[in-house]
């Protein structure tokens, strides 16, 4: 094992070039050092703008034992506070809402804050002992946004938010993802730790060993997801890592070496209906990546006959056409700016997106205050809609995953396979995590950005 680490982490939580330690995630002195050094210092998705759309608006946004509310200032701006009352400690706000009177009032003595923070009325002020000003009032959080999406840092001078989240305000800029909604959100615990919940998601190397459905969408957009035989995985699909500095990617290509193999897999992904079928079952077996537009362009897609124009760009032409002829202000880019930007990105540390022209897939893992075992798992899709088409949500929120049925066939599978993953980990029969050189990097880059905070192992520790 080669140690990539320096003598500042403790050898039980050092990682190898392609090894992870169990003991990253079951355990709990692993998990508070997280908490204390990790989530304190670096940006994080806290909400969406929509979330919080009027002045006084506010959204509760917990990670650990911390608790940040995000309020709509009167000009529209966004500012953040820890939620607790400078008196005695009570949360001043409570899940999401809005403040009626403009101002955000403790329920346990009456005292009152404006929106900005600021000590507005405080109960037989003349009996306390005298404070500075300042003291008296909501202590601050750093807020920033981008894409749609408030970021908090809890950090006393975090860096620039575009600057954390390089490349990605370059990279996705062409489609406007603060130009979509939501169309669903949900949100459910897990018996896991949030890392091994995150390491599902921004892998590829998975898809036929979880998803073998995916493999056999050539004649059907209803496939069959009987286990994978070993002959199909020579076709699965090449999931190569991009890692950056604080975040990574994984996109969908062939492996090189079989790229040209098959002449007649090539004639047959040509075919319209092929890749249609691959559209189709994204709407029906995910319910996301693709629109009920998209859906309806690759129903269309699946009856045409070949032609000089690959079926990809076809549907992608037909996507835009139907969009923008039912008053969606549709992103425009060149396809190379889709392949720059298309994709799965880990946002690091908890979100994950998939992103397309018209929508995005996306998931959040949020660690549990004491349990390594133990996390709250979301999963949401955003679209661009037409005016007046937006749906009014909220977040569906389920005691146990298996109370709902609507996940999709693949998120399911997914989530069937979570509590065993982590379950295994437990085992006295393994160590850590053995990586994937190629395929599976995405995770090894997480632990490397997240020791530069815990262990000061970098220069943002």
């Amino acid at each position: 094992m080669t140690d990539l680490t320096n003598q500042r982490v403790p050898p039980k939580y050092a990682c190898g070039e392609t090894f992870v330690p169990k003991s990253r995630y079951i355990d709990p002195e692993f998990l508070q050092l997280e908490l204390d050094r990790l989530f304190t210092q670096v940006w994080q998705t806290a909400c969406r703008e929509e979330e919080i759309p009027e002045p006084g608006s506010f959204y509760e946004y917990r990670v650990g034992r911390q608790s940040i509310a995000v309020v709509r200032q009167k000009n529209g701006d966004i500012k953040a506070f820890y939620n607790s009352c400078s008196h005695r400690g009570m949360k001043v706000v409570q899940d999401c809402g809005t403040a009626g009177d403009g101002e955000l009032r403790c329920p346990f003595h009456g005292w009152r804050y404006a929106l900005d923070g600021r000590s507005s009325f405080v109960p037989c002020r003349e009996e306390f002992a005298s404070r500075p000003r300042e003291q008296w009032g909501l202590t601050p959080v750093n807020v920033d946004t981008w894409g749609g999406w408030v970021f908090v840092s809890m950090a006393e001078d975090p860096p620039d938010l575009l600057a954390w989240l390089d490349p990605l305000p370059t990279a996705l800029a062409p489609f406007r993802l603060e130009d979509m909604r939501f169309r669903w959100r949900k949100r459910t615990p897990l018996p896991a730790n949030y890392k091994t919940v995150i390491d599902a998601f921004i892998e590829g190397y998975h898809t036929p060993g979880t998803h073998p459905q995916t493999l056999r969408t050539a004649r059907t957009p209803r496939p069959s997801t009987e286990p994978a035989q070993p002959q199909e995985y020579a076709y699965a699909p090449y999931t190569p890592t991009i890692t950056y500095r604080n975040h990574s990617r994984f996109i969908y290509t062939q492996r090189p070496e079989t790229a040209e193999r098959d002449k007649g897999r090539h004639e047959q992904a040509s075919r319209p209906e092929v890749f249609a079928n691959a559209m189709q079952y994204n709407y029906l077996g995910v319910n996301a990546l693709v629109t009920e537009r998209d859906y309806r362009a690759a129903q269309k897609l699946a009856t045409m006959e070949p032609s000089d124009v690959p079926p990809f760009v076809l549907y992608h032409q037909m996507c835009e056409e139907l969009a923008l002829a039912e008053g969606v202000d549709f992103p425009r880019m060149s396809m190379e700016q889709y392949f720059a930007g298309n994709g799965d990105w880990h946002i690091f540390p908890t979100m994950v997106i998939l992103v397309e022209k018209s929508c995005l897939l996306g998931y959040r893992m949020l660690p549990d205050a004491q349990d390594p075992n133990q996390c709250i798992f979301e999963m949401f899709t955003l679209e661009h809609f037409a005016p007046g088409d937006v749906p009014q949500t909220s977040w569906q929120e389920f005691d146990r995953w298996q109370d709902h049925d609507g996940w999709g066939e693949l998120p399911t599978q997914d989530l069937e396979n979570i509590a065993a993953i982590h379950a295994g980990m437990h085992s006295k029969g393994f160590d850590g995590l053995w990586l994937n050189t190629a395929q599976e990097m995405s995770i090894r880059n997480e632990h490397t950005i997240a020791d530069r905070f815990i262990f000061g192992d970098g220069d943002d520790g």
